[in-house]
């Protein structure tokens, strides 16, 4: 079984640098669902589950149309990070294993963990309405706003119109291209859902909205009287020493972030310059392979770091709401059953780079791994041939 990619929608030449996120059905053309669907892996992909060499699988799918892959898998038994292709197309740069990307939704968990310990320190309530913190010349404009929860919004059962919806898209994407040298922030984003339809009345559906997750972002800023960025590296980053881990739009670049391109007009062009002046929590850091798997081992095995009931928290019954069939959206994370184990996961996909992020507690099992050719079809069946050949080794694994 395998996430679905959303591609029913692609917009003309000037979505080429929409800031999107992974989402559902009423999602604009870039939304990689960790959501919606699934498939059965195909028998060519199921053949080659014995004896798999990473190296030999990301060498093999890198083409002048896949300009670079980062892959790390760990397992008690195994750990592999390796990379192959080019970071960067103009001095033909290759790409290093330790390369950071623009995580886009993969970095959804950063701000709803941020929540949950905002939470277990009573400087919020994750079942508090959102017009406890945000004004009322704001919360008019969103339907059900007086019955929507700070958890509601993390789980996506909110029914909030997402801003990056389909037929909100292309004064989106026009916004983003003219504003973007200003900086994009959250409220910035906000206003392409103002006002606009609910999809259902709170707590009575699932739909994957990246209103959700930019209006978290501004219940954080409002409790903490500062950007939640640097509450997040206090209480995630610098803790668990993330060290090429940082905020977008907030935080300076590292050591850079390696270019993620996007095809237009028949040009490959480097789509970082524009994402880095967003600043949103629906898509709100850049890292490494090495710190996210580092992220999902704590978040599933620190309790000195993250207590039981922040894990209840985040990913327990309170906080899970049915997506469809075995898939469950909890807080930050998907879970879903998938060759007989429990996978807790998200990808993220804008223009120039998608990423995906998968652990089995279980197995104490992490994969991670990056593209930076954006949302081509050749990159979008790369990132499906890396999923299923490697979640079908580890199912075959005695």
């Amino acid at each position: 079984m395998m996430t679905k990619l959303i591609t029913t929608h692609i917009l003309p030449l000037i979505a080429t640098f929409i800031l999107t996120a992974c989402g559902g059905s009423h999602n604009s053309n870039t939304d990689l669902a960790a959501a919606k669907n699934t498939l059965s892996t195909p028998e060519h992909v199921r053949s080659s589950v014995k004896a798999i060499n990473y190296q030999t699988l990301i060498d093999g799918l890198v083409s002048d149309d896949v300009h670079g892959i980062i892959l790390h898998v760990s397992t008690p038994e195994i750990a592999f990070t390796g990379s192959s292709g080019i970071a960067d197309l103009a001095t033909q740069a290759p790409l290093e294993a330790g390369a950071i990307y623009h995580l886009a939704s993969t970095g959804k968990v950063f701000t709803a963990l941020l929540a949950v310990k905002l939470h277990q320190q009573g400087l919020l309530d994750l079942d508090a309405t959102i017009d406890t913190w945000l004004p009322e010349a704001l919360t008019q404009q969103i339907l059900f706003s007086e019955q929507i929860t700070l958890r509601q919004l993390l789980n996506h059962s909110s029914g909030i119109y997402n801003y990056s919806d389909r037929d909100s898209a292309d004064a989106y994407v026009e916004f983003v291209l003219s504003n973007y040298e200003n900086s994009i922030s959250n409220e910035d984003l906000l206003e392409f859902a103002l006002g606009k339809p609910a999809y259902f009345k709170p707590g009575e559906g699932v739909e994957y909205s990246n209103s959700n997750y930019v209006l978290a972002g501004m219940i954080l800023d409002k409790v903490l009287g500062q950007p939640n960025a640097y509450a997040m590296r206090d209480k995630i980053i610098d803790r668990l020493e993330l060290t090429q881990t940082f905020s977008v739009g907030v935080e300076p670049d590292l050591a850079g972030v390696t270019p993620g391109y996007e095809l237009q007009d028949g040009e490959y062009v480097n789509a970082w310059p524009i994402l880095r002046q967003v600043t949103a929590a629906s898509t709100p850091v850049a890292s490494t392979v090495a710190d996210l798997s580092k992220l999902m081992s704590h978040i599933f095995h620190d309790d000195a770091w993250l207590s039981q009931n922040e894990r209840d928290e985040l990913i327990g019954q309170r906080s899970l709401v049915k997506e469809s069939g075995e898939l469950e959206y909890a807080l930050g994370l998907f879970k879903q059953q998938i060759h007989g184990y429990t996978v807790f996961h998200h990808s993220g996909a804008n223009h120039g780079y998608i990423s995906n992020n998968l652990y089995i507690p279980e197995l104490k099992t992490s994969i991670v791994y990056f593209l930076n050719c954006g949302l081509s079809v050749s990159c979008q069946d790369a990132f499906y041939e890396i999923e299923g050949v490697i979640l079908d080794n580890i199912a075959s694994l005695p």
